[in-house]
């Protein structure tokens, strides 16, 4: 199955952010098309099922802010600097 393998490929390579699109893009897109089989049973219910996806793309759009923000943090606090130039400057004597 290439889908599988995909996703074996994407945690292989440590890309947890991209799998977890990939899980919110599935719930999301399972839960609108169960929703439109339930709205041509009954309307009311499929409007209401379409809660499930919209809080799941909030979560995708949160989980996203909150990577970046995390990510920034993190290549900001723990980045070397270079030791090989100093930004003294010496002063010429007369």
């Amino acid at each position: 199955m290439n889908v599988r393998k995909h996703f074996s490929k994407l945690y292989e390579q440590k890309r947890e952010l991209a799998l977890l699109q990939w899980a919110y893009l599935v719930i999301g897109g399972a839960s609108i098309l169960i929703a439109g089989v339930f709205a041509l049973i009954n309307q009311q219910i499929g409007v209401a099922m379409l809660i499930v996806p919209l809080v799941t793309f909030v979560a995708l759009a949160m989980n996203i802010v909150a990577w970046a923000l995390i990510k920034l943090a993190a290549d900001s606090f723990l980045v070397k600097k270079p030791a090989g130039k100093s930004t003294k400057k010496t002063k010429k004597s007369a």
